[in-house]
């Protein structure tokens, strides 16, 4: 949920424009200070500070040999530049790349505000500010805020519902963090699992993110952000496969990592992960969970994810046996998530809401619900939905006795689960189609159906 996106069943419209390229030249406050000389920054900064070429060069160097270095016939060793950074005031790398004062306070509160528009669904404003981020980052070589800036791009692209072209921004930019040990590198990670999580690759994304957290853990000392991410995620995609008691293991592991994480985003997803995992009579602590993970959203100014709480609310209170209460929840949610532009969070709540709408009897308003869910998630391909919306409609074809459309979609919705290795979710739809079966007085082919669930039942961990 992140950085958490959707899935059909739990939480974590297209504006139409276009995602600028990274890399385009956009405006920028430095000028001519980006194509400055060395000798020639040197010297500005030492008129600057009042200081004569003498005091710089101090006793180690001669006041020749700065002078030198000014007017571009000398070219200091590491050791010079670190005297002559020390003397100004300054940093080495500040002093080499021509890094304005405080640039990598702007940028870094640049991309924090890109991020709230991003979330707020303000996505020319994010994209065009994100480009201008990375551009000035890579040229003060800034190397973790370009990566950063890219990153959010590509949740960008994600946001837009383009989840194989994020898919393939999120691939690009594990070979830029490859080696490092950072939370970028973990972020990334999590994203890329989600991605396959989302294509239908539910198997891989579990290896994936369980080989992240043997390679950080192999590494000490752990960084608590970037194993808190990783948890995160994995507890999130155990929850989607029906992993319950795995997803609870973890988080009792994530709950020690809580104290010690910096980064409040992904405490707060964990919170929202925690709420989702609670049984029916632990609604007060999914409550309580959920709250608090809305609480920090709302401090971060996040919108989109203070919508996936309620969606979260929604998920739980449905499975607790409470349709008209999740409903509230799940409109709130799908309302939010609409105003904001976030493709497939809207598709996935719609499709939840369908499903609440089914459950208290309106019929037709949950046939309509899922086939629109349906639509965009085929546009986005997103599997998961897919399958969902599949069931759904059956069971609402069913219910309506249309047999044939509702054989039909249940039996999709059963191959559709099992080739995105989601065995739970096969299961219990199998369940649905062999009730409907018997109930039509086809004992046999229900036979069939009981036989084929069992399978996948055994092939669960």
């Amino acid at each position: 949920m992140s950085h958490t996106a959707t899935h059909a069943g739990h939480p974590g419209t297209d504006g139409g424009e276009s995602v600028p390229q990274i890399g385009q030249q956009a405006g920028s406050a430095d000028g001519e200070l980006l194509r400055e000389p060395l000798g020639d920054r040197i010297r500005r900064l030492r008129v600057a500070r009042g200081l004569t070429q003498r005091q710089v060069a101090g006793t180690r160097y001669t006041r020749a040999f700065l002078g030198a270095v000014e007017a571009g016939t000398r070219t200091p060793s590491r050791d010079a530049l670190a005297h002559i950074a020390g003397q100004l005031g300054t940093s080495v790398d500040d002093l080499l790349f021509g890094r304005p004062a405080n640039v990598t306070a702007e940028l870094t509160a640049r991309l924090e505000a890109a991020r709230r528009a991003l979330s707020a669904g303000e996505l020319r404003t994010a994209e065009r500010d994100l480009t201008d981020v990375h551009r000035r980052a890579e040229h003060y070589h800034l190397t973790e805020l370009a990566c950063w800036a890219r990153y959010q791009l590509a949740e960008a692209l994600l946001h837009r519902g383009r989840a194989s072209e994020a898919a393939a921004a999120y691939d690009e930019l594990a070979v830029a963090v490859q080696g490092s040990a950072s939370p970028l590198r973990a972020a990334v990670a999590a994203r890329r699992a989600y991605c396959l999580l989302v294509g239908g690759n539910a198997p891989r994304a579990v290896a994936l993110l369980e080989a992240e957290l043997r390679r950080l853990g192999a590494a000490p000392p752990v960084d608590p952000d970037a194993e808190l991410r990783l948890t995160n995620a994995l507890m999130y995609t155990f929850l989607e496969l029906g992993w319950r008691d795995r997803a609870r293991r973890l988080e009792r592991a994530a709950a020690v990592l809580v104290d010690r994480a910096t980064n409040r985003e992904w405490v707060a997803q964990f919170h929202a992960v925690a709420g989702q995992l609670r049984r029916d009579g632990e609604l007060d602590e999914a409550d309580r969970h959920l709250r608090e993970a809305a609480r920090r959203y709302a401090e971060l100014g996040l919108t989109r994810e203070i919508a996936l709480c309620h969606w979260g609310r929604g998920y739980v209170l449905l499975r607790a046996g409470r349709p008209a209460e999740a409903e509230a929840q799940l409109r709130r949610a799908r309302d939010m998530l609409g105003e904001v532009g976030a493709v497939l969070d809207h598709a996935g709540a719609t499709l939840e809401l369908a499903e609440a709408c089914r459950r208290v009897g309106a019929l037709a308003e949950a046939g309509e619900l899922a086939l629109e869910a349906a639509r965009v998630a085929a546009a986005g391909r997103h599997r998961e939905i897919m399958a969902e919306a599949d069931r759904v409609r059956g069971l609402v074809r069913a219910a309506e006795g249309d047999s044939p459309q509702a054989r039909r979609l249940l039996a999709r919705s059963i191959d559709r689960y099992e080739r995105a290795g989601l065995l739970a979710e096969a299961v219990v739809t199998c369940r649905h189609l062999a009730d409907f079966l018997l109930a039509a007085g086809e004992r046999a082919e229900a036979m069939v159906v009981l036989r084929r669930g069992l399978q996948a039942a055994e092939r669960l961990p």
